[in-house]
C-alpha cells in the first residue's frame, strides 16, 4: 500500500489497485449480488437477490494460495446513511454518542473505517458489519474483482486492525461462572 496510495500521513488507509492484482483481504467491492431462500421455505423455491457493497475478510495468502473454495466477505455501510439505525435513534446526542462508541471500537458489531479520498473512489466513514458475514465462491469473486478495472484495498495496518474487530466477535467466550472480585 504505497505506490498508489492517495491519502496524506505515513499510513495511508487506502491504496488503489488494478484488475491484475490478486484478490485481497481488505478489497472492496460494489454491489455484489447475494442469493437467499425468500417465502416460508414449505415448498416455496422463492429467492431473492439482493446486492451489498463488502470487504473482503478472507486471509490473503488463503486466497492467493487457493486454500479456500469460499471468500468470507463483511458488507460495508455508509455511516452517515445508517447510523440511526446502529444508534437505535435519530435523537442528535444519541447519533454522537454511538459514532464515538464506533470510534472507540466498543461496538463489538461494528468496525468503522475511516473516509477514502481516492479521486473517483471517494466515500465517507464506513462501517463493516461484522456480526453476519457471507461468503462466495473464491471462483465467482475472484471473476468480479477482475471485472473492475480499479478497486480500493484498505492498507495495514488498518486491514489487519478488521481482521482482529472481525475474530473477537467469534472467539468471545461465555463462562457459566466466574472468579469472585478480590476484597484482599
Amino acid at each position: 500500500c504505497s505506490r498508489e496510495s492517495h491519502m496524506e500521513g505515513e499510513y495511508p488507509w487506502y491504496t488503489l489497485v488494478t484488475a491484475a492484482e490478486p484478490l485481497a483481504q481488505g478489497d472492496i467491492l460494489h454491489s455484489v449480488p447475494f442469493i437467499s431462500p425468500a417465502g416460508d421455505l414449505r415448498g416455496d423455491s422463492r429467492v431473492d437477490c439482493e446486492e451489498y457493497d463488502v470487504i473482503v475478510m478472507s486471509q490473503s495468502c488463503d486466497l492467493i494460495e487457493q486454500k479456500v473454495d469460499s471468500v468470507i466477505l463483511s458488507s460495508i455501510f455508509s455511516l452517515d446513511e445508517h447510523i440511526t439505525e446502529i444508534a437505535r435513534s435519530d435523537s442528535k446526542k444519541a447519533v454522537v454518542r454511538t459514532k464515538n462508541k464506533l470510534r472507540r471500537g466498543e461496538m463489538i458489531a461494528y468496525h468503522l473505517l475511516d473516509r477514502c479520498t481516492i479521486p473517483g473512489h471517494e466515500s465517507g466513514y464506513i462501517f463493516v458489519d461484522l456480526k453476519n458475514p457471507r461468503s462466495l465462491p473464491l471462483e465467482f469473486v475472484q471473476r468480479l474483482a477482475a471485472g473492475l478495472p480499479y478497486r480500493v484495498r484498505l492498507c495495514p495496518p488498518y486491514r489487519e486492525q478488521l481482521s482482529q474487530a472481525f475474530a473477537r466477535v467469534f472467539m468471545r467466550v461465555g463462562l457459566p461462572s466466574t472468579i469472585p472480585e478480590f476484597t484482599e
